[in-house]
């Protein structure tokens, strides 16, 4: 198993898994299209198993927050073929490592339990702007404190 930045000749096949999820009503080249616009700010990692990507996700450098570096994680995906064997928690787990220290946001169109394990804790109601997607954030206990005192407008946008 390895954990790595994906291949460029590895995007479209990840964005043609991303598409089965989330097309959105989008044709697959708007899809592509509006995905590869997160290329500029965010890295896409893969988990690797025998040459097959087994999950995938792409990690955003946002603005920073309360002095603190940000980063959302977005996509995460793992294709159905792999799904329930723990690839995702897998690649969740090395990205938060990468990043230890920061503000780490996901927003979780998905049961918010399954981030909790990774001790993702869901935002208070004044600091969530969404009614659909709930806004999760990883960060150490001081961080928490910190941003429980910031304005909603410190609260990136749905990524």
């Amino acid at each position: 198993m390895i954990f790595r930045q994906a291949l460029p000749q590895e995007i479209n096949f990840i964005f043609s898994e991303g598409y089965k999820e989330w097309s959105k009503h989008r044709t697959f080249e708007q899809y592509c299209s509006d995905n590869a616009k997160e290329d500029a700010y965010g890295t896409r990692y893969v988990l690797d198993v025998g040459n097959e990507i087994v999950s995938s996700l792409i990690m955003l450098k946002l603005k920073d927050i309360a002095g603190k570096k940000a980063y959302g994680i977005g996509s995460v995906l793992t294709p159905k073929i792999y799904a329930g064997q723990g690839y995702a928690t897998e690649l969740l787990k090395n990205c938060l490592q990468k990043e230890e220290g920061s503000f780490i946001f996901l927003f979780s169109d998905i049961n918010p339990e399954f981030y909790k394990q990774f001790k993702f804790k869901i935002l208070p109601p004044h600091l969530q702007r969404y009614e659909k997607s709930v806004c999760m954030v990883y960060c150490n206990d001081v961080s928490w404190n910190e941003l429980l005192n910031c304005s909603i407008d410190s609260i990136p946008d749905y990524f």
